[in-house]
Formats: C-alpha cells, sequence, structure tokens
C-alpha cells in the first residue's frame, strides 16, 4: 500500500497526543520529520516514532521532496504565516485552528492558496465527528429554519505560573472558531448578522442570524466543573428535535424511522459499556477516573472536582471496570483521528478533501473578530458587509458564501 510522507512543524501536547499517534498507527501517512523548538521533546519523538529525521529547522521539512503533506501544530499567531510558507513550498498542509487571528492574515492565506499547488486543510475536526457527521444526515431534509443551540463550557485552568489559560487570548477565536465553522457546516450557508455579549476572553453568548431565518446560539464559556462534560448540541426544526451529549449520547426525535444512539470515545475504550448502559456509563465512569486525580488537577491547574450523585442506584459500577493509565486518553470521537486520515486520503487519490479550506477557515476568524467588534459595540455586525471586507476582489464570485 501506497504512503504519503508527512512532517510535522510543532509537536506540542495536542499534537503529541492526537495526531503522531494517528500517523503512526496509519496505513498511509508515513511519519518523515518532526521539528520542534524542544531538544527533549524531539528525543523523546524520535525514539517513539522513528521518523527519518527530527530538527529545530522547520524549513528543512518545507524542502523535504519526501514530505508531501505537512501538519503545523505550533503556537496560534504563528499558524498564519507557517501555512503561506509550506503553501509556498507546494506542500499539502493540515493545520490546527484557527487559521489566522486578523482580517490581512485571511488575505494573505487565500492568496497563499490560490496560486499553490498543494491543498490547505483546517483542523475543524467537529466536521468529522461521528455523532456530528450523523446529525448532519439526518437533518439534510428537514424545513427550514432552524434552531441551533450550542454549549462548549469547561472550567478556567492555570498554568505553572498560576495565570489563567484565557487571559490573554480570545476563547470564542481560539476555541470557539471549531462551532462557528460547525454551524457554517451543518446549515451549509454563512450569516447575514451576528451579536455577541459576555466578557473578551473567557465567558461569551453568542447569536448567529442566517439568511434562511435559521439562528444558532453559542455559548462559549470557561466557568463550571470538570465534573460535567463540556459540550452539548440542539437543533430544532418543525416538528423536528436532535440533540448530543459530548459526541456520546444523540436524541432523535420526529425524523420517521430513526432512533437514538451512542458513540464510542476517541479510541473506543469501553464501547460495549457505553452501548448497553449509555451516557451514563461514560459519565460516572470518567467522573470516577478524574477522582483519582483531584489532588494533581486542583494542585496543578486550580480545577474544582465534584462528585456525582444521583438520586437512585445505577444497573452498574465503574469500580468493576478496568481505568485506563491515563484519564486524559478517555475523551468522546470529535473526529480529531478521521479528519487527518481523510486529508491525508484525499492527498494521496489526488481528489479535493471535504475539509474547511481556507475560506471556510477565513469565515470562521473573520465570524469570530465580528462577534468580537460586537462585543465591543454592543450592537449586532452585518457579516455579510464584513465579509466583503476581507474577501479578494479576484474571488469574489468563489469566495466564502459561495463555499458554505
Amino acid at each position: 500500500m501506497n504512503r504519503i510522507g508527512v512532517g510535522f512543524i510543532g509537536a506540542g501536547n495536542f499534537v503529541s497526543a492526537t495526531h503522531l499517534p494517528t500517523a503512526q498507527a496509519s496505513q498511509i501517512m508515513q511519519i518523515v520529520a518532526i521539528a520542534d523548538l524542544d531538544h527533549k521533546r524531539l528525543y523523546q519523538h524520535k525514539i517513539r516514532y522513528l521518523p527519518d529525521y527530527v530538527t529545530t529547522d522547520y524549513t528543512r521539512i518545507l524542502r523535504d521532496p519526501s514530505v508531501e503533506v505537512v501538519v503545523i501544530g505550533t503556537k496560534q499567531d504563528l499558524h498564519a504565516e507557517m501555512i503561506i510558507e509550506s503553501l509556498n513550498a507546494n506542500k499539502h498542509v493540515y493545520c490546527e485552528k484557527p487559521m489566522s487571528q486578523t482580517l490581512e492574515e485571511c488575505r494573505a492565506v487565500l492568496a497563499a492558496e490560490r496560486r499553490s499547488r498543494g491543498s490547505l486543510a483546517i483542523g475543524f475536526n467537529r466536521r468529522f465527528a461521528p455523532a456530528y457527521r450523523q446529525v448532519r444526515e439526518l437533518m439534510q431534509n428537514s424545513p427550514r429554519p432552524w434552531y441551533i443551540l450550542y454549549r462548549l463550557m469547561s472550567p478556567n485552568s492555570v498554568n505553572r505560573d498560576g495565570e489563567s489559560y484565557y487571559a490573554k487570548q480570545e476563547r470564542i477565536l481560539y476555541e470557539g472558531s471549531h462551532i462557528l465553522d460547525l454551524f457554517c457546516w451543518l446549515l451549509d450557508d454563512s450569516p447575514s448578522r451576528v451579536f455577541m455579549s459576555g466578557d473578551r476572553y473567557a465567558n461569551n453568548c453568542a447569536i448567529l442570524d442566517f439568511p434562511d431565518g435559521s439562528q444558532a446560539c453559542f455559548m462559549c464559556g470557561s466557568l463550571g466543573t470538570i465534573s460535567f462534560w463540556k459540550e452539548y448540541l440542539e437543533i430544532f426544526a418543525d416538528g423536528q428535535a436532535i440533540a448530543v451529549s459530548d459526541f456520546i449520547d444523540m436524541r432523535v426525535r420526529g425524523i420517521p424511522g430513526e432512533f437514538d444512539r451512542t458513540f464510542a470515545p476517541f479510541r473506543g475504550e469501553h464501547a460495549r459499556e457505553i452501548a448497553q448502559y449509555g451516557f451514563d456509563f461514560y459519565e460516572t465512569y470518567r467522573v470516577e477516573a478524574l477522582e483519582s486525580q483531584r489532588m494533581e488537577l486542583k494542585d496543578t491547574h486550580g480545577l474544582t472536582f465534584t462528585e456525582v450523585r444521583r438520586p437512585t442506584e445505577l444497573p452498574f459500577s465503574v469500580r468493576d471496570f478496568q481505568k485506563e493509565k491515563d484519564v486524559w486518553a478517555f475523551v468522546p470521537d470529535k473526529g480529531i483521528e478521521a479528519s487527518l486520515e481523510r486529508f491525508a486520503q484525499s492527498c494521496l487519490d489526488g481528489t479535493t478533501p471535504d475539509h474547511a479550506d481556507a475560506y471556510s477557515g477565513a469565515r470562521s476568524t473573520c465570524l469570530a473578530l465580528a462577534l468580537l467588534q460586537s462585543l465591543e459595540t454592543g450592537q449586532p455586525v452585518n457579516f455579510t458587509d464584513f465579509w466583503k471586507s476581507v474577501k479578494p476582489s479576484s474571488v469574489a464570485t468563489v469566495g466564502v458564501l459561495g463555499h458554505a
């Protein structure tokens, strides 16, 4: 079987926990090179993943003809720059979100994608989450308008210096961009008007109006406790509704012949028990596993922990099941593995990937910036006009709105 050569630029915690293991296990990817500034991390990855080489000079990867796909996992403020350099080297590029941070970077990446022989995919992995792909399929013939409610809520942690994780970066851009892209993907359209309230960095409530009358309400916050699951989606259409709890539990109502579903976690851990006992097992197991790290979570991250107490006894005890060695590995399937694997396959086949491209990446960034503008002014923002200020005239008929 043919394999495609992959080079990694930036190998921090997220890439090390997700994309590198995915590439190593893949039948179609070959890890050629890993670039990072951390010498200790490079040494560890060289031993574990056996790349052809590791380097602190990422440009070596861009010059290497055996590297066909570049995976960018650097800090967010370097994403646009690294994308442009990689596309200029005619590499296929998979970059983590957000694609860019400013309108100028959006324009520059759009231009680089147009002139490159390589393709670009932004890591909006929710498009590839099995639960959300099922939602999109089930809702494809549902009457519009829709009302979508999305809650992304996880407690604010601190770094080793005691600083808040969200003290210096706007969460609506750096994490919320996932969900802004998801709304556009589900509705196959771009918003016409947006509004947001809250604070600039940690807690926001956003409303997106779509041309067909659909609305999306997005709560993006850092309150709560790690004992409660992070993400929740509800979609309502006329006579129909779907709800998904943390990518695991799906409730389907009003769609003829359809039924509720459960989905296995990221690596398939305890899929049988989740299928048998449902979301109760997933939630209780995860909280029970977290309890063993209660003091570490409090001392290292400043996070609070509370146990789950219910009025009736559950039909199982999670203490009877084998615990994962690393509780952080027991997470829902957000499509991270599938997203990278499918991009590599499209590059290998020479087909057009169905990922978020530069247009979708720019749209998500522009949506976040428009929402931040709304926050500052206290007024809704006409997103159609906002996007026109970004879209290059040379792609005026093929821009984000045309790629929705």
